[in-house]
């Protein structure tokens, strides 16, 4: 069987990686506990306007299910990097920590521990998690060679923001004029650099997609329509469909096309 397909019926995304193999059952349920602890918080919310009622024990609970809200969040916010297999570990830690800064926070809902270490300890867990999370989302943005360094010195900043911060904590109340000052100049920067990345991503995205289209790289696959990434001319395996196929440059009345075999 082959195919032959023109140019313009490519619609495939500008910048593709290989991808981690994710079960449709495991984000269906990751979405679905996220719903429904959404519905459940805005049950108990109604009910702690309109009920007078409202005790300390219904408080628990409804901050108990913000946290899961929370947790579930976090871990949607990782998963595309940790799917397209950018950043390492990263994604995967973060998410990671963002479970276990949130169970410390339902514990302390519940058990109402008095030691103000247990605090510091959650909020230094949060902090890297919120950092991993910026870092992950960052990370699926498309810059041109040109603007690549942007990203780079974007983590660096991000690196030393969540460190500084992570340590504000164990300070105790007078960190220190200069460790403040440094802090804020360093935040400010970050956030100059957190704004301009996804703007370069959109002005850089015509760029990118002409380069790709000049490569004539195989960017999804034709049977499914699952991205991946591979070369014309070597035989390629979809992990969604299973199927296997080799694309190989053709032309027709003169255009660049494909024929699938």
């Amino acid at each position: 069987m082959s195919i032959a397909c023109g140019p313009r019926g490519f619609h495939a995304p500008t910048q593709l990686a290989e991808r981690r193999p994710v079960g449709r059952r495991t984000r269906r349920l990751g979405i679905a506990i996220f719903f429904v602890s959404v519905a459940v918080n805005a049950v108990l919310g109604i009910y702690a306007v309109l009920a007078p009622g409202f005790g300390e024990t219904q408080g628990k609970i409804l901050g108990t299910s913000l946290c899961v809200t929370g947790a579930v969040l976090i871990a949607l916010a990782c998963e595309p990097a940790w799917e397209r297999k950018l950043l390492g570990p990263v994604p995967a830690a973060s998410a990671f920590l963002g479970v276990v800064g949130f169970t410390f926070a339902i514990a302390g809902i519940w058990a109402e521990p008095e030691s103000e270490t247990w605090a510091k300890v959650m909020m230094t867990i949060f902090t890297f998690s919120i950092a991993g999370v910026a870092a992950s989302l960052l990370a699926l943005a498309r810059l041109a060679p040109r603007h690549t360094w942007l990203i780079k010195v974007t983590f660096v900043l991000l690196a030393v923001g969540a460190a500084m911060y992570s340590v504000i904590p164990w300070l105790g109340d007078d960190p220190g004029e200069w460790f403040v000052r440094s802090f804020g100049v360093v935040m400010i920067v970050l956030a100059a650099f957190v704004v301009t990345v996804p703007v370069v991503h959109w002005i850089d995205r015509g760029a990118l997609a002409a380069a790709k289209a000049a490569t004539g790289g195989v960017r999804f696959c034709p049977y499914c329509g699952r991205e991946l990434a591979g070369d014309i001319g070597v035989e390629l395996s979809c992990s969604r469909c299973g199927r296997d196929f080799t694309v190989a440059s053709t032309r027709l009345k003169g255009e660049p096309s494909v024929n699938l075999t």
